[in-house]
């Protein structure tokens, strides 16, 4: 046998020990054992043959034992060498094994670590993954319950919006009728025709049942045109919409005057003062109420009130200058006139005033001069072709003066003075006239005169 078999066999078993496999054979039931010899009947005859051979062969042997005998002290020594070997190697597998037995279970720990590792690993991205996701899901919850609070706001928003078109709908329906009810409006304060501008004033109220200066503007109309009652409910439905409309208290409190309510007239302006009082024209039409009632101080008193209040108030200047008069203060009054022409160079109230002062002071050609001023500056009026008719008269021109007392009486057939003035200048002619039927004719008309002035005198018309 060689060296390397036992070898070989030895390191089998080693590693069988050290992993702690072995190897079981379990015989198969039925199946017989064999042996190394087994005799039958067949073989007899060979016997002889195998002990002849087997003579030959012990002396074979003998031979073998001689060459065996020089042989064993080698093979001592082979066997010598061989165990010395073998020692060896033992030693060298017991390091090798003992070096296997803990780095094997080393790499096997190390292995099952990184595989521990990686399951672990593993575990932590399957964690984290479901962290993730378990986030993801609560951001998704939140971004839906988000979502449904926007959806919500935005609910709020259209809703909130819907509401507010339909204000800003109502509003334009309001503003479109407001539009075209001052469109209206505009109209009626640019219409000359009296009538067409309360017209346009009716639809505009009609669309806006609450406009205020649609009222008080158809009430001036109403007053300019003799609708008294009209006027009043008008400027009653301004006070009515607004009860600190101190102009619509002293509209009304004129157009009271007008109708004969001295007291209701002066009522009105004292509200309209207690409501403004810094209001002049309040104390200026105070003034003229006062002043037709025979109150001379307290007229005066509310004329200087209101240019004190108003400098530049040519009417109030225009208004004490009639009371001065009245007063017999001519400087006073001319001074007054003056300044109210001053203040406004048109001004025809204050010319036709100021003419009758220079007729008081005998002075016909300035007396002339300022009433053709009045009359070429608003030749619509009355007075001012009575004034000039009374100048006329004054002045011996009988004819002429008839021509200015016709004029006023054709704009307003009621005045008392142009019927007076005009008898007067009936009878003058009547005078001088030689034709008796001519003379008889114009004793008629100074009569009929006559007759109309005086009653107008008791109806109170002047």
């Amino acid at each position: 046998m060689k060296t390397r078999h036992p070898l070989a066999v030895l390191m089998l078993f080693v590693c069988l020990n050290i992993f702690g496999q072995q190897s079981n054979i379990v015989p198969m039931q039925g199946q017989p054992q064999t042996t190394s010899t087994q005799v039958s009947a067949n073989q007899q005859e060979t016997i002889k043959q195998l002990q002849a051979e087997n003579e030959a062969i012990n002396k074979q042997l003998k031979k073998m034992d001689k060459d065996i005998e020089l042989y064993r002290g080698d093979v001592r020594n082979e066997t010598s060498r061989m165990n010395t070997n073998m020692a060896l190697w033992l030693a060298v597998l017991t390091i090798i094994m003992a070096i296997l037995g803990v780095a094997i279970p080393l790499i096997l720990s190390k292995r099952n670590e990184k595989v521990l590792e990686k399951m672990l690993e593993d575990v932590k991205q399957q964690a984290n993954s479901a962290e993730l996701q378990a986030k993801e899901a609560t951001t998704q919850a939140e971004q839906a319950k988000k979502a449904l609070v926007d959806i919500e706001e935005l609910n709020k928003h259209v809703t909130s919006i819907e509401e507010k078109i339909n204000k800003d709908v109502i509003a334009a329906k309001k503003a479109a009728k407001k539009a075209k009810a001052s469109q209206l409006f505009t109209e009626a304060v640019n219409e000359k025709d009296p009538s067409r501008a309360i017209e346009l004033f009716d639809k505009a109220i009609n669309i806006n049942p609450n406009f205020l200066e649609a009222f008080g503007n158809r009430g001036n109309l109403k007053t300019k045109t003799g609708d008294h009652t009209g006027a009043l409910a008008d400027y009653g439905k301004v006070i009515e919409l607004n009860p600190d409309d101190a102009k619509a208290y002293l509209n009304r409190g004129y157009l009271k005057n007008q109708m004969g309510d001295q007291g209701g007239a002066q009522s009105d302006y004292d509200m309209a003062i207690s409501l403004k009082p810094d209001y002049a024209e309040a104390y200026n039409n105070r003034g003229i109420l006062k002043y037709e009632m025979g109150d001379q101080g307290g007229a005066q008193s509310d004329y200087d009130m209101a240019i004190s209040l108003k400098p530049d108030y040519a009417e109030a200047y225009n208004n004490r200058g009639i009371l001065k008069c009245e007063m017999d203060d001519q400087g006073g009054a001319q001074s007054d006139y003056d300044m109210a022409i001053s203040l406004k160079p048109d001004y025809a109230k204050a010319y036709n005033n100021r003419a009758v002062l220079w007729m008081r002071k005998g002075d016909l050609g300035k007396a002339m001069d300022d009433i053709t001023i009045a009359i070429e500056n608003d030749n619509r009026r009355p007075i001012p072709y009575v004034a000039r008719g009374g100048i006329y008269l004054a002045m011996d021109k009988a004819v002429e003066a008839i021509r200015d007392f016709d004029k006023a009486l054709s704009i307003k057939d009621d005045i008392r003075e142009a019927y007076e003035g005009r008898a007067k200048c009936y009878r003058k002619l009547a005078e001088t006239e030689q034709d008796p039927a001519k003379e008889t004719e114009l004793i008629a008309k100074a009569e009929a005169d006559e007759r109309k002035a005086e009653s107008l005198k008791k109806g109170g018309k002047a």
